[in-house]
């Protein structure tokens, strides 16, 4: 009787080229394919906003004052100033555009490096590397027009420390994410959870608060009511016509059962309807019922959460998106939050993979070619949100699902923990 050969370990991923790989194919992305979709690429863009604030800072005004109110948390006015050529909007657009590239380059490569490290064996860590071009692809070109895959890089560089299990600088990431849009802080508790007793709390707690809290003391005391109004404007916003709780109004006027018309407010456009005002009250509850809920799970899988570093991906990722489904305010350019967990899950998981990439592709479809479409209330582009809206509803579901259901075997756990086992961290 032959003996039975042993079984071979898997080759080990070399982050190198995975980083060359992710970041070809999104440079690819961006040169060649954006500026040759179905519309323009900078049509809808948020750029002359920010080239405003930093023309006027540029010609000596100070932000964050009762004569000069911004919406936006204090470190984005750095990516606000970045570009330069403050007095010329289309050079200041066209430098935009390319530190934005830059930018998802970045967080291509850290997302390609945290693959690596979940996956130090195996294909896995380059499927992933693959999928976050194929991502930013799916999302179109609003990915350089808006300053929200600095978000992504954050969440990246999160990901990354979590995948490491440096807790403290994953905390400090955070901090500076709600200095930058505020959402990412809801992640926070995840860090906690994941360093385990409360006494290991301090240092991440300090890390989280010196970052988050850094930004904005230069106008704490020299302008508070200006550096307030940050807050008002997001707290004041009504149902944007985009979120998943305008859906059903927007179902029951594409059937001809209700009306819906919109409004324009705080930068948007907001939904007009009967039960808009409710929802919108409601959002801020629902919100934290949704976290909460995803919470619940995290803490239920908590040891498996902090043995296997690659399940903690699918909790970030259901994160994200019970912020994003459940608030009153859904714009297309947060769902280039999504990318980098998205990449890491989807890697492994091929309903996540599906969903989320329908999710994102119906999305680059839907904005901003039929934006004013949907204004208009024609059926078409009508029918085509509210299937981008179902879809992220879908999607948030099934992640909630899978983190449900994430095994508490020790053989699993005993693989994740140590690398050098074969096919250590793939289920």
């Amino acid at each position: 009787m032959s003996p039975v050969a042993p079984p071979q370990a898997a080759h080990r991923a070399n982050a190198p080229v995975a980083v060359v790989v992710s970041v070809v194919l999104t440079a690819l992305v961006l040169v060649f394919l954006l500026p040759n979709l179905w519309y323009g690429l900078h049509d809808i863009s948020d750029i002359p906003v920010y080239q405003g604030y930093s023309q006027r800072i540029a010609h000596g005004e100070r932000p964050f004052t009762p004569s000069f109110e911004v919406e936006y948390p204090p470190l984005a006015i750095p990516l606000f100033r970045l570009p330069g050529h403050a007095d010329d909007l289309h050079a200041y657009a066209h430098w935009f555009t390319i530190d934005m590239g830059i930018v998802t380059l970045l967080a291509a490569a850290v997302t390609a490096v945290a693959a690596c490290r979940f996956w130090p064996r195996g294909g896995r860590a380059y499927v992933a590397a693959v999928l976050f071009p194929v991502g930013v692809a799916l999302i179109g070109a609003i990915i350089v027009n808006r300053y929200d895959a600095a978000v992504a890089l954050l969440i990246a560089i999160f990901l990354l420390c979590l995948s490491a299990r440096w807790h403290t600088a994953a905390a400090f990431v955070l901090g500076l994410g709600f200095a930058l849009k505020f959402t990412p802080a809801a992640m926070l508790p995840l860090v906690l959870i994941l360093v385990g007793h409360p006494r290991r709390w301090v240092w991440p707690l300090v890390a989280f608060g010196a970052a988050a809290a850094t930004p904005f003391l230069p106008y704490v005391f020299s302008s508070p009511r200006g550096l307030w109004y940050v807050f008002q404007y997001h707290l004041e916003r009504p149902l944007q016509i985009e979120s998943v709780l305008g859906t059903p109004m927007l179902f029951g006027k594409l059937i001809g059962v209700s009306q819906a018309t919109w409004g324009y407010s705080h930068g948007s456009h907001s939904l007009v309807a009967k039960g808009a005002a409710l929802a919108g009250n409601m959002s801020g509850a629902l919100t934290v019922l949704a976290v909460a809920g995803i919470y619940l799970l995290i803490w239920r899988r908590r040891a498996r959460l902090r043995a296997a570093a690659p399940d903690v991906a699918i909790a970030v990722l259901a994160l994200i998106l019970a912020l994003m489904t459940f608030g009153k305010v859904l714009s297309p350019q947060y769902f280039i939050w999504t990318l980098p967990a998205w990449a890491l899950v989807a890697a492994r998981d091929r309903v996540i993979a599906v969903l989320g990439g329908l999710t994102l592709l119906l999305t680059g479809v839907e904005f901003p070619k039929y934006y004013w479409n949907i204004l208009d209330m024609q059926h078409g582009p009508l029918a085509l949100l509210i299937a981008r809206d179902v879809m992220l509803v879908a999607t948030f579901g099934f992640a909630a699902w899978r983190l449900w259901g994430l095994g508490e075997s020790t053989v699993g756990l005993e693989t994740a923990v140590n690398p050098t086992l074969p096919n250590a961290g793939v289920e």
